[in-house]
């Protein structure tokens, strides 16, 4: 049903799993720099920025359209969402969003880990 999506993959359906997760995870934590800082304030507006770009970096490398280059640059964007979320937090803390910002974050944190051998499956491998 995916293999459109990622062609030379064994298991298109659990890789487009991951990725759904990774873009959800992204996404609430840019509606946690929402709530502690506004809708509307460049903060918010650089994490929708920085998640849409994640998503189609991701997508792009998987499928094999970038190189490894490009993995580390989404790497990097992922950690700048989550450290973005902790200052926010830190900032602005209210009573019970730092803890759904911690279990937001460890999500976030092993679906990095898990796209390493991933990306490098993607980049190295073929």
């Amino acid at each position: 049903m995916f293999e459109w999506l990622f062609p030379h993959w064994s298991n298109p359906a659990l890789l487009a799993a991951i990725v759904g997760a990774r873009i959800f995870i992204n996404m609430v934590l840019t509606m946690i720099m929402a709530q502690s800082t506004s809708a509307t304030s460049r903060s918010t507006v650089a994490m929708a920025v920085l998640t849409a770009l994640s998503a189609v970096l991701m997508v792009t490398v998987l499928r094999g359209s970038l190189g490894l280059n490009a993995s580390y640059f989404e790497f990097v964007l992922q950690l700048i969402l989550l450290i973005l979320t902790g200052y926010a937090i830190a900032s602005n803390p209210e009573d019970g969003r730092w803890r759904v910002t911690v279990v937001i974050s460890l999500g976030a944190i092993l679906l990095l880990l898990i796209m390493i051998p991933l990306y490098g499956e993607a980049t190295v491998a073929p």
